[in-house]
């Protein structure tokens, strides 16, 4: 069976979400800041597990990719708030149906999910 036009046209699509989006971290980065804007710190407490190194670039990427902006905050003490910019925030029907097929096809036990984190699957 040959793949059909349509198909080769998904994979085109799909190539670039996943080589940015399925780099570790990176989804959740972007899923956190759905919740609005927040310092690096505040990033880095909501992504458990993530180093500050590996958040740092992740958020660079994130950057580059147009998903992110990075603003500067005026001090003292100056500091730096992350939020998604209007292509970053496009994401948020696609992570949310993301979300709800796992908890659907996924996550088959809760006990291993952090509270702050468990959804209901739409319809339950």
């Amino acid at each position: 069976m040959e793949p059909s036009e349509r198909d080769a046209v998904s994979c085109h699509a799909l190539t670039p979400v996943f080589a940015l989006l399925g780099k570790r971290w990176s989804g959740l980065i972007v899923g956190t800041l759905l919740a609005g804007p927040a310092r690096f710190s505040e990033i880095s407490k909501l992504v458990p597990g993530v180093t500050e190194r590996m958040l740092s670039g992740r958020l660079n990427e994130l950057v580059q990719a147009g998903l992110v902006a990075r603003e500067v905050i005026e001090g003292p003490p100056v500091g730096v708030r992350y939020r998604l910019t209007p292509r970053g925030e496009a994401l948020r029907p696609a992570l949310a149906e993301l979300e709800r097929w796992a908890t659907e096809h996924l996550v088959t036990d809760t006990d291993h999910v952090p509270s702050g984190n468990r959804t209901e699957p739409a319809g339950k």
